[in-house]
Parts: C-alpha cells; sequence; structure tokens
C-alpha cells in the first residue's frame, strides 16, 4: 500500500484510479492479441489482491487496532482462503471461484464501511481494480477471444480523459488540502462506470 506520508489520500487514490485505466488497457491489449493466458492471468490478479490483503491487514491492524472489528477481520481471512484455491483449468472452475470470491468481496466491503475513511477509500480501490479485471477475465472463458471495439475504444478514452482531469484537480487542489471531497468522489465512481462500460463493450 502506498504510505508516502506527503501525499494527501484523494491524490493516492487518483492516482490508484489511473494506474488501473492502464492495467484495463493493457490486459485487454494482451487478450486480444493472443498474448495472454486466462488461466495465468487469473492467478496473477490473485497473487496481486493477496499481496494487497496483506499489506492492508498490516496497516490497519498495526496503526489503529480500534477500528478493527473480529467480523472485518474473518472476512478479510475468508477473502484469502478463496484467493488460494489454486488455478482455474476450466471454464467451470473460473466461475466457482469467481463466484466465492466476488461474495467474498462483497461482504468485506459491507464491514470496510467501519473503518476510518482513509484506511477504506485507498483499499476499495483495488477490489474495484481487481473486480473489472476479472470480469475480462470472465469474458475470455466465456467468448473464448476479445475483440477491442471502437465502443471499448470510445469509453476507455471518455475514462481516460476524466481521469486524466481528476489526477490534475487532486494534485493542485487537495495537496494544499483544498477542493470538494463530496464532488471528487463522484467523479472517481463515474471514471470506475466508464471503465465497466468499456469492458462491458467488449461482449
Amino acid at each position: 500500500m502506498d504510505k508516502t506520508p506527503d501525499k494527501p489520500i484523494l491524490v493516492r487514490i487518483a492516482d490508484k484510479l489511473k494506474e488501473t485505466q492502464q492495467e484495463v488497457d493493457e490486459l485487454v491489449l494482451q487478450f486480444s492479441l493472443g498474448k495472454a493466458e486466462a488461466r495465468d492471468k487469473f492467478e496473477e490478479i490473485k497473487t496481486e489482491l493477496k499481496l494487497k490483503v496483506a499489506e492492508f491487514k498490516q496497516s490497519a491492524f498495526v496503526q489503529h487496532l480500534s477500528t478493527i472489528t473480529l467480523d472485518i477481520k474473518r472476512r478479510l481471512e475468508v477473502l484469502e482462503q478463496h484467493l488460494n484455491l489454486g488455478q482455474a483449468d476450466t471454464s467451470l472452475v473460473f466461475e466457482e471461484q469467481k463466484s466465492k470470491i466476488t461474495h467474498a468481496i462483497e461482504q468485506l466491503e459491507a464491514q470496510l464501511k467501519k473503518l476510518l475513511p482513509e484506511e477504506r477509500e485507498y483499499f476499495e480501490q483495488e477490489l474495484e481494480k481487481f473486480k473489472i479485471k476479472l470480469e475480462i477475465l470472465r469474458l475470455w472463458f466465456s467468448l473464448k477471444k476479445i475483440e477491442v471495439k471502437a465502443s471499448f475504444k470510445g469509453h476507455m478514452k471518455e475514462a481516460r480523459e476524466r481521469i486524466d482531469k481528476l489526477v490534475e484537480n487532486a494534485r493542485s487542489a487537495f495537496a494544499s488540502d483544498k477542493g470538494d471531497q463530496h464532488n471528487f468522489k463522484h467523479e472517481i465512481g463515474l471514471a470506475y462506470d466508464h471503465l465497466k462500460k468499456a469492458v462491458h463493450s467488449l461482449t
């Protein structure tokens, strides 16, 4: 987890959103060119999320013990268990694992609302990134191919422009602890909507 002390939380979130957009672009490109194996990528993103869960647990438990309930701890452990289910060699195994992991994430997100905003909001970006990549993998397992269409490019262009503007605004406004946080979070939500629309347009 990014622990840069002089970066306001919303700047870190904006940077994370930019990272997500770039990684989604790259993953779709790899699949469209036949340069990626779905089962290998599934293991890769599970490993990435396992590391983020471990970092989050360490940060939260060490720095804010009083904010962590036993239920949150249990749900983190359940998510870790599902991320360790092994390789998905068939579409059926993938769907079974996807269902368990998605349910574990949803249950965890519901409990994360009890945490301090800074702890919760940054980690939630990791969960959102994972879910978007998981949807790309679902499409690949289902369709056995991914074609980059004009609609995907259009949605990604809109997402990229919105995200670039968010990053710019975050750096200028929130670096000095100024700005409308509610509006900023609304814009983050809209940017994620564009990313999700782009992925859904691959069908």
